[in-house]
């Protein structure tokens, strides 16, 4: 090596160092604490102030921050993707029946797989998909694909972890110490113990195993003090002490612990957490202990968060790993092209709207939405979220929908440049009377994430993270950006006042509210025949999802890849759509140590043979799968496909668990409302939202889509949207009861609301239904049935907020006085008016 090469590499080598001490800073928990504290108290501290000069200059600090740690965030993390993007890892397990008194137990496949989706997918951000296949065998599918990645996946699936809590002999170092030479065992173990190895760390971090006399299990069950995995309610890890979980105890287990440490000498004698059968802690008892207790000794990266879920859902009968394969990607390579492409072609849409429409203002909200959409990628990487197609949609959908809360405040501001206010004045003024309707529009959205994390499971979980993420983020970016950059605008001049076009400027004013009984008659009369039409269907409006159905598999030896391909049978499959009794779905598995399997899930039997024989007159490599010869097989030899039950991806707790954290999401949506608008407001928007929900569902069933995963985050995000355009209506009508004068009627107030509004919720949704109709018509077969879904969601959306949501408050308060309540519950606020510049 010469000696400029040598310089070359001494300079990669440095650059390597100080690139990994970076990435080690930004990425310690440490760093994210602090920042995270920073970028707290700078928002707080812009909320705070009513100094337009105090605002700017916090505010401009507080984007510069956060946007500078989401691109931190976004090179040290990098974003995970689904399965249906970059593809991941297969398992099938083999449920071992336990055998009691001989005989052999039945299994509890629905117990079984429900434990092992919580343990992978507790918080339900990570896309995992847990199937059952014949009567004892499960198959898993992760988006992880690193060796590392797997081995800890797999150990943590598998792992039963038998918890055991024991005494430990008083005396177990002087039996330990008594050894025979020849047999090197303890001379004398007393009557009911056993001798057990314990592993544990030195101070230095170093591994060490060391022997300990533990009470026998027998022992202890015969004086009911033997504690089990079954006894823990709960399992969390300390986050203040690393390598620490905190254990609750059910009400029976809290008893046996009392009774067993109760007799204990404290301060002497200790007890042995016992995890498959190997000692992991073994501390000195210093209090008698009933409920609560800690395992300590859990050292290793992810260790304490592993055994959290693993105790919290504990395992009743013993797993095997039968065949571990790679997955390809569910929805191909085209798919997510298509997906970008249409997601871009969405956002120039958006953005040629807002300048075309808005001038200069539509520059400085394409600037928030950009800062949106880098805070928003940020917050998906710095937290591990998995990325999928859906999940683009929706991040594209989001920033559409986002242009409302600019929408709105533009909206304001021309309203008050026409009373003739300054633009300084009016820039203020648009902002704090759009600041109510904007908050509470997201916090109801916000209100009904939070409740279904905490109720619901799986994908809904990780809607409602994803959700509530993209809340934040679009608040951030209408209420502090956008305003940060017309202040910095105004102090420099570059904007002096505020021209917008106006189309529905000469719009005449509609009676609304005088429509309300024709429009309840027909609405009712649409969705009683809808509803008659998806019984009639029954079952059939539900894809294999929801109902399971059967799989067809080929394994296609090493060697003969190229004998029958993804693309070829994903593509025949594809023309038979019409022709099944429901859309079949096809996914690859490969082992580079066995064999590739390409595997299509059908509805049923009937299905599955059609498919089959479709296959084989049409892809000229499926009929080697049946070729007949009497000659001896040997490993290369391909074998007729294999057909299995397959269960539903979304089970009957699935739905329940769906239903009671939507019902608690309404309950919560109706008291907010009850607090900050009234009774009346809460019964319209709860009205409205339900219709929409149930309007929707059957429209989709109607045109004749089946209900699959993908559109349970679709009639999620309606019911968000929905929501947020009936609050906007509300926030008007409010306004103007607080000033309107008692002999006006209530009618004719709601009608003046609506119509003030109009120009805002149709912009809003022409904008919206114009991204989701580039997912439409570019995203490809993968993202048609869920954008079709939500285009007919904003539609329902925007016609049930002013058809439904306000004819039922009008409805409502005509059993008392609206106008009072509203008056009485106001307190006057005067707008500040300061400008230190």
């Amino acid at each position: 090596m010469n000696s400029s090469s040598l310089f070359l590499a001494a300079e990669d080598s440095s650059s390597s160092a100080v690139f990994n001490a970076l990435y080690g800073f930004f990425s310690s928990p440490f760093f994210i604490f602090v920042a995270g504290l920073v970028l707290l108290g700078l928002f707080f501290w812009y909320l705070a102030s009513d100094k337009d000069k105090v605002k700017r200059n916090i505010g401009t600090f507080f984007i510069l921050g956060i946007s500078t740690f989401s691109i931190a965030s976004l090179l040290t993390n990098s974003i995970r993707y689904g399965i249906d993007i970059k593809g991941g890892t297969s398992f099938t397990l083999r449920v071992v029946p336990n055998i009691i008194d001989g005989m052999e137990q039945p299994i509890d496949m629905d117990k079984a797989c429900t434990a092992i989706q919580e343990r992978l997918d507790a918080s339900g951000t990570n896309e995992v998909s847990v199937m059952a296949q014949g009567k004892d065998k499960i198959l898993i599918q992760v988006p992880v694909t690193e060796d590392a990645e797997v081995d800890a996946l797999r150990d943590n699936v598998t792992r039963i972890a038998k918890l055991e809590l024991l005494k430990v002999h008083p005396n177990s170092d002087v039996i330990l110490s008594d050894v025979d030479p020849e047999t090197r065992r303890p001379r004398a173990v007393p009557t009911g113990f056993r001798v057990m190895k314990h592993v544990f760390e030195d101070d230095q971090g170093k591994k060490h195993e060391s022997d300990l006399v533990i009470e026998r299990r027998s022992n202890a069950q015969s004086q009911e003090v033997y504690i089990t995995g079954k006894d823990i309610a709960s399992a969390n890890p300390d986050y203040q002490n690393k390598g620490h979980v905190n254990v609750s105890l059910s009400t029976s287990g809290a008893y046996k612990m009392k009774k067993l440490t109760s007799s204990m000498q404290l301060g002497r004698d200790r007890l042995a957490v016992v995890l498959d059968d190997k000692v992991v802690s073994a501390p000195v008892v210093q209090n008698t202990l009933y409920k609560e207790f800690s395992i300590s000794g859990l050292d290793g990266k992810g260790e304490a968060e592993n055994l959290s879920k693993i105790l919290s859902n504990p395992l009743t009968n013993k797993l095997e790993v039968l065949g571990e394969q790679k997955v390809s990607a569910s929805l191909g390579l085209s798919a997510l092209e298509q997906g970008e492409m249409s997601g871009i072609i969405g956002l120039l849409f958006v953005f040629a709207f807002v300048y075309v429409y808005y001038r200069f203002a539509g520059i400085v909200a394409m600037m928030g939405l950009a800062i949106n959409a880098i805070v928003l990628l940020g917050i998906m990487s710095l937290f591990g979220f998995v990325l999928t197609l859906p999940g683009i949609a929706g991040i594209v959908l989001t920033l559409g929908i986002a242009v409302d809360a600019n929408v709105l405040i533009y909206e304001r501001m021309r309203e008050e440049r026409e009373q003739g206010r300054s633009f300084g004045t009016a820039l203020r003024n648009s902002f704090e009377k759009a600041f109510s309707a904007i908050f509470d529009s997201n916090i109801t959205s916000l209100l009904t994430a939070l409740i279904l994390f905490w109720l619901a499971s799986g994908s809904i979980k990780g809607f409602a993270v994803t959700t509530s993420v993209g809340v934040l983020t679009s608040m951030i970016g209408a209420l502090i950006v956008t305003r940060v950059l017309f202040y910095w605008a105004d102090r420099f001049g570059v904007m002096k006042d505020a021209k917008f076009l106006n189309l529905f400027k000469n719009l005449k004013t509609v009676d609304f509210m005088g429509k309300a009984r024709i429009v309840t008659i027909s609405t009712i009369s649409v969705l009683v025949l809808c509803a008659g039409y998806a019984a009639y269907k029954g079952e059939g409006c539900l894809g294999i999802d929801f109902t399971g159905g059967s799989s067809l598999s080929y394994n296609i030896p090493l060697g003969k890849e190229d004998l029958l391909k993804y693309q070829d049978v994903d593509a025949a499959v594809s023309q038979l759509r019409g022709s099944l009794s429901k859309a079949a779905t096809v996914q690859e598995f490969t082992n580079p140590a066995k064999s590739n399997t390409i595997q299509i899930r059908c509805a049923n039997e009937q299905d599955a043979k059609l498919v089959e024989d479709y296959l084989k007159k049409n892809v000229s490599g499926v009929k080697a799968f049946y070729a007949e010869t009497d000659a001896p097989k040997d490993a290369d030899s391909l074998e007729p496909p294999s057909r299995e039950t397959v269960s539903a991806l979304l089970g009957e707790t699935f739905f329940n668990t769906a239903i009671w954290a939507l019902a608690a999401g309404m309950f919560g949506i109706m008291m907010y409302l009850a607090l900050r608008y009234e009774w009346s407001f809460a019964i319209g928007a709860l009205v409205s939202t339900l219709h929409d929900i149930v309007a929707v569902i059957l429209l989709v069933i109607v045109f004749g889509m089946e209900l699959n995963i993908i559109h349970i985050s679709a009639f999620l995000t309606i019911a968000g949207y929905s929501i947020n355009d009936t609050i906007i209506i509300y926030d008007r009508i409010r306004e103007r009861l607080r000033v309107a004068p008692e002999d006006e009627p209530i009618k004719d107030i709601m009608n003046e609301a609506i119509n003030s509004t109009l120009s805002r919720t149709l912009l809003t949704s022409l904008c919206t239904l114009a991204v989701i109709a580039c997912l439409f018509f570019f995203g490809g077969p993968a993202m048609r049935d869920f954008s079709a879904t939500m285009m007919i969601g904003v539609i329902v959306g925007t016609y049930s907020s002013i058809f439904i949501a306000s004819p039922v408050v009008l409805a409502c308060s005509k059993k008392h006085n609206l106008r009072k309540e509203v008056q009485a519950a106001h307190v006057a606020t005067v707008p500040s008016s300061s400008a230190d510049e």
